[in-house]
Parts: C-alpha cells; structure tokens; sequence
C-alpha cells in the first residue's frame, strides 16, 4: 500500500470509536503495558485499568514517574491492582530480570502484553549494551521481551501481543536495505554509508522492523495457540516522543501538526482496539490502524519484504543470544 499525505490526513482526521464499544470485562487477566508513565501508554493502561483487570503491570523505566502514574489511574479508574515495574528496554539485564520478576509474582499466566515503549533519538547515542539506543530500544528491547515473556502468554486462555508501530514505516527511505544480510550490525556502524542508514531515518527504519518482526513472530506461533501478534499505529499524536528534538526543530514541528493530530487518549484507543476487541479474534500477523486491519507498506507485503522479515528474525535472535542464553532455549521449545 502506498500512504501519501493526503492518506495521512485522512487516517488523523477519521473518528474513532469510543473505548466503550469494545471495552471486555478483564477480571482475572494479566495486562502489561511498556511505557505506561506517560502518553499513550498512559491512557492505554488507565482504559484497561477501568476493565477490572487482575493486576495491570505499567511497565516504566523510571519508577518514580510509573509510581506516580500507577496512583494517578488508580484514582481515576478505581482500580486497586495497578503496579509499576521497572523495565528499561534497551539493557538486556532489565529485561531479564523483568522477566524473572513476572516468573515470581505475575500469577504464572500473562493474558495482554502491549510493547508501547519507543524513542525516537535525532542524534547517534549508545545504549548500555553498545548497540545504537534507537534500535536498542524499539527493536532489539521489543523483540528480547515479547521472547521472554512468550511462556506466559502462551499459558492463557486467548492471549494477545501487540508491538506499537507506527504508519512512518511507509516513508522508509531505500527499504530493500532492510532485506539485507547483518542489516543490524550495520545500522550499528555509525560510518555506514547509505540514506537507509542515516540517523535522520533512524526511528521509520525501528518502526517498519516493529512490523517486519511481528510479521515474523507470528510466523513462527506454535500450531492451534490463540496467541496473536500484531503490529499497531496511534497515527500522529500530541504525545512526548519528539522530547529529544532540538527545541528549534521540534515546536514549529509541534506547531504544524497539532491541527491533524490525534490526543493521546484518542490515540490511545487503537492500543486497546487491539488488545481486547472481539472482532480480532484469531487474526494475528495483521497491520491495525484506526482500529481496522490495513495494508502494510508495498514493501513489507512483497517478495523483498518477506526476505527482509526472515534475515531480521535471524539476526534478531542471532543478537539477542549473546546478552541472553534463555532466548534460544524458548525459541526452541516454544515456537517452530
């Protein structure tokens, strides 16, 4: 699918519907949502919270701000079993011991993971690992914790995995380069020559991985599971992603979008369409925006895109073993 601008305006100017006309009863469940301190992930959790869920896990890199949120959305909603763990997703201990942590006091089973936790970095920055921060965290830090926590899931009785993605996957400059081998260790070569590997293209390549990865994880789901993984765009949102922008960039940037762009709860409906609507049921390896399955980009539905979804698997948990030996024990015992 091509996605011009008009198609852009279009999605941003579409009513959503409200939470209320797919909302579920989660009594019983186990939800997480990465990222839940601030934003999306913010009003994402405080819709489910209203759901009555078992326990709602905000999952924040700083506990001071989830603390605070897990207060804010108890007060608003009511809802006594919201807790903030800590989980910074681009330090693979972090994930480990997350993941350790929810062996020992999650309940054993995990019904909704929402991976909403992203960066979006302007300028070349390190994560703790050496591993460029923005794949660090929006797809190395995504695919590490959908891996550990797949145990959990696959325990419930219709359990759902949604990846925040994000419709800047179409506006990808040169994505064949996706479809090539070592991509990431080349993206993680700061002298990489190549518009695909520029900083500037940085956060829509970790995005159109989002999609290409979930793609793949779906792929390899265990034969008659009920898990489903699908990626999901809020669209444009009034949110704290572009934080990290020079101020010079980011408020006329701001400025001119706020016309079209969606408020973080409206945006937010779309995570929650996702993790709880009836009607997805069964569907998984999908593309959601506006609450509807959509088309992907003309280059994650074609024949290079398939490959490219295939070699970034490979590599992901080619790389991802070295910070983690459990990574290759699940995969083998857990998918096919």
């Amino acid at each position: 699918m091509k996605f011009t601008l008009r198609e852009v305006i279009r999605h941003q100017l579409r009513p959503l519907p409200e939470v209320s006309t797919f909302a579920v009863d989660l009594t019983g469940k186990v939800v997480i949502v990465t990222g839940a301190n601030i934003g999306l992930g913010f009003e994402t959790a405080k819709h489910l919270a209203s759901m009555k869920p078992a326990k709602l896990i905000l999952a924040c890199r700083t506990p001071e701000t989830g603390n605070k949120a897990a207060a804010d959305i108890t007060q608003a909603t009511g809802c006594s079993t919201v807790v903030c763990w800590q989980l910074d997703l681009s330090d693979p201990e972090s994930v480990k011991a997350f993941a350790d942590k929810f062996e020992r006091e999650g309940g054993g089973k995990l019904d909704i993971l929402i991976e909403n936790a992203a960066v979006g970095l302007f300028s070349w920055k390190r994560a703790v690992t050496g591993w460029e921060q923005t794949i660090a965290t929006n797809h190395l830090g995504t695919a590490h914790l959908a891996l550990r926590m797949l145990p959990f899931l696959l325990k419930a009785e219709k359990p759902r995995l949604v990846i925040v993605a994000s419709d800047v996957h179409y506006f990808v400059t040169d994505p064949n380069e996706a479809d090539t081998d070592g991509v990431l260790q080349r993206l993680n070569d700061q002298k990489q020559k190549g518009k695909f590997y520029a900083i500037s293209n940085r956060y829509q390549v970790s995005k159109l991985f989002n999609v290409l990865y979930a793609r793949a994880l779906s792929s390899h789901l265990p034969r008659g599971t009920s898990l489903t993984v699908n990626a999901v765009n809020p669209g444009l949102c009034v949110s704290s992603l572009l934080r990290d922008l020079n101020p010079v960039v980011r408020i006329p940037l701001r400025a001119l979008s706020r016309p079209v762009a969606r408020s973080t709860e409206v945006g937010s409906r779309v995570f929650v369409h996702a993790a709880v609507a009836t009607e997805l049921d069964g569907k998984t390896g999908e593309f959601l925006q506006s609450c509807k399955v959509d088309e992907p980009s003309d280059f994650v539905i074609s024949e290079r895109g398939a490959s490219a979804s295939r070699r970034l698997w490979t590599d992901t948990l080619a790389d991802l073993s070295e910070f983690d030996d459990q990574v290759p024990v699940g995969v083998n015992r857990y998918l096919q």
